[in-house]
């Protein structure tokens, strides 16, 4: 068994304070190089932005409410509230990134239920374009549904606010390190791809995972990472739900990497910024070749207030992730999965048809 199964004080040093794991075997020890600390409410107060409409959506006093089909200039904001129970056990940690000669931060959360010698299931959660690992697992819900459901989330950085998760090359990092597969330097691309996968390393080696449950979900950027990570690493997931993806699957050839991937979608069906005919044509290759999902599309819904503010429908995705595993999944059905009859020729139903 390794040591830190039996950790069960957290101590990291990110600021300058120790972290103390809050709750029985709620944390292990983390990965060498990491340091950690529990998100304070002004952190989150702060990540929020500027308000421009209620938590609840009712327009603020005095301010205009935005108009969700103005794009960018429409996205509805509201404050922070207080931190939930779970959401104040969130930790805000740093590692080295040796391939872009930086430090990159990711945010983590580990329910109270952990514990070392049973396997945890994990969530990769992918932020959306100029959204913060912080703001992404404070989208309502995110931490409530990981502590009664039993996940561990993490939400990487991307190397940057606009890295795109690999699935844009980006541009040459000057202060990179050197690509050897290339021989030039690594780009924002390559390091948002490597951060994110990096990242999901150091939670296996700091935890115990089950390899059989780990996860993968992101929102319009984030989904557009959802869709190229899911696809170019399709032997790791056992589930993927890119919710508002950018980008999308555009052809048979690129559903095929889903085949044995069950995939969630969602979308909202007034999204200015990322049209739900991404997520629709997604659905549609995914329906071509039989691949196990599930499209949901949020009547009048905009790109963003819909999941950041929408409990509801973020316990979705946790009804998903728990429903599917790689030990339950069976990939696209066949009629060579369905045996002939014993009682073919005497009256049965016809061999490889439903009922058969």
């Amino acid at each position: 068994m390794k040591s830190w199964k039996l950790a069960l004080v957290l101590v990291g040093t990110l600021m300058g304070s120790p972290v103390t794991a809050r709750g029985a075997q709620s944390a292990a020890q983390p990965a060498p190089d990491q340091n950690c600390a529990f998100v304070a409410q002004a952190n989150a107060d702060a990540s929020a932005g500027t308000p421009n409409i209620q938590h609840d959506g009712s327009p603020l006093p005095g301010i205009p409410a935005p108009d969700i089909s103005a794009g960018f200039g429409g996205i509805p904001r509201s404050a922070q509230p207080p931190l939930t129970a779970t959401q104040r056990r969130i930790l805000e940690c740093t590692y080295h990134l040796a391939e872009a000669n930086a430090e990159m931060p990711y945010t983590l959360f580990v329910p109270t239920s952990y514990d070392p010698d049973v396997p945890i299931a994990l969530i990769v959660d992918l932020h959306g374009l100029n959204i913060t690992p912080l703001q992404q697992i404070l989208f309502d819900g995110t931490t409530d549904f990981a502590e009664r459901y039993g996940f561990i989330v993490v939400a990487p950085m991307g190397f940057n606010l606009s890295g795109w998760w690999g699935s844009r090359p980006g541009s040459a990092v000057e202060s990179a390190q050197m690509n050897p597969a290339t021989g030039a330097r690594y780009t924002t691309g390559e390091l948002s791809e490597i951060d994110a996968m990096k990242v999901l390393g150091l939670i296996r080696e700091s935890y115990n995972v089950d390899e059989d449950r780990v996860y993968l979900m992101g929102h319009s950027m984030g989904g557009s990472g959802t869709y190229h990570l899911g696809g170019k690493y399709n032997d790791v997931w056992a589930g993927v739900a890119p919710l508002a993806g950018a980008g999308g699957i555009t052809s048979a050839e690129a559903a095929a990497s889903f085949a044995s991937v069950p995939v969630f979608l969602m979308h909202g069906e007034f999204d200015s910024i990322v049209s739900a005919n991404g997520s629709r044509r997604s659905a549609m290759w995914l329906q071509e070749i039989g691949a196990q999902h599930l499209y949901v599309e949020v009547p009048g819904a905009d790109h963003e207030f819909w999941i950041r503010r929408g409990a509801e429908h973020m316990e979705k995705v946790f009804h998903f992730f728990s429903a599917v595993s790689k030990g339950t999944n069976v990939g696209p059905i066949t009629p060579g999965m369905i045996p002939p009859p014993a009682n073919q020729g005497r009256g049965g139903a016809t061999p490889g048809t439903p009922g058969g």
